[in-house]
């Protein structure tokens, strides 16, 4: 049996749709899972334990390339089972005329109606639920359901080797006048979406806190990518006049190293702060203690939202 989820959005979504696989592999142990995801999020899923094979769609490329790109995927993997979970629909429409018997997955948008044979239709906004075990109740249609139903299944990210990741990062800090030997916290203010997030002047306070409290102990690695910069100057302005830390804040832009890096050098980290937000996820599947910061709106609440690891 071979089965492809489709989760080609952002980097939470695709963390908190990662239980699917081990949920697949529980009930069918010789079962085939592939993942079709983004670009930017294919890096969280190398040497996963119950993925075997990663497609990406590259959201800048056109659509008529998107279209090619999906054909190629369906024509190498062949599955008989395919789930959409979010993000192109475009995979739903080649899995249709592909004849793939079995199409499940969120039935919500007019197209999945049409495309999908196997669909469910969820009132996720209605939160009784963590986003993983709505992502789970996906699967609820194939026969040996039943097998999983009481599990509780989190998601799983590898580690990737270090490769001089950490004795790098320390160069990057000494680079900047901040001592390496200090352990850090990852504080990362920004986020993309619709969701509520923190004042970034609230985080800058925070970090002050901190270091009221816990003089010269720590550095603070303020983490973003060029989309988070809103956020970031936010902090910047905040922190400019604030001389005690003149020599403990670094600002690191994840995105100039890639997905992998970051998540070497978030390892390394004593406690991670964040929003609603990829990262968030990221620092709580790798063991890393975090500290949430969640709207109020129920939709966007923790309860459903919330990272989920050990």
């Amino acid at each position: 049996m071979k089965f492809l989820i489709n989760r080609s959005d952002a980097i939470g979504d695709n963390i908190l749709t990662m239980p699917m696989a081990e949920a697949i592999k529980a009930m069918y142990p010789d079962a085939q899972v592939a993942v079709l995801t983004s670009f930017i999020c294919r890096d969280i899923y190398k040497d996963h334990p119950f993925v075997d094979k990663v497609f990406y769609i590259n959201k800048k490329d056109t659509y008529f390339r998107k279209v090619k790109k999906c054909f190629q995927i369906f024509d190498e993997f062949k599955p008989d089972h395919y789930f959409y979970v979010g993000g192109t629909q475009t995979p739903n429409f080649v899995a249709w005329l592909r004849g793939v018997k079995f199409r499940g997955g969120l039935q919500s948008r007019l197209g999945t109606f049409f495309t999908l044979n196997q669909g469910i239709r969820q009132k996720r906004s209605q939160v009784s639920e963590h986003e993983v075990y709505y992502n789970i109740e996906l699967l609820n249609k194939l026969k040996d359901y039943d097998k999983i139903k009481n599990r509780g299944f989190i998601p799983r990210i590898t580690l990737p080797s270090d490769d001089g990741a950490s004795e790098e990062f320390k160069s990057e800090l000494s680079a900047k006048g901040i001592d390496p030997s200090r352990p850090y916290l990852v504080i990362h203010p920004g986020m993309t979406g619709h969701t509520l997030n923190w004042r970034s002047e609230n985080y800058a306070e925070f970090i002050q806190r901190i270091e009221f409290l816990y003089p010269d102990q720590f550095n603070f690695v303020i983490s973003y990518t060029p989309s988070d910069n809103r956020y970031v100057e936010g902090v910047k302005r905040k922190l400019k006049d604030y001389l005690k830390l003149q020599d403990k804040v670094y600002f690191f832009d994840g995105s100039k190293k890639g997905l992998a890096n970051y998540i070497k050098v978030l390892s390394r980290a004593i406690a991670f702060v964040g929003p609603s937000t990829g990262t968030t996820h990221i620092a709580s599947v790798i063991g890393v203690p975090v500290i949430g910061i969640y709207s109020p709106i129920k939709v966007q609440s923790a309860l459903r939202w919330a990272p989920k690891g050990e």
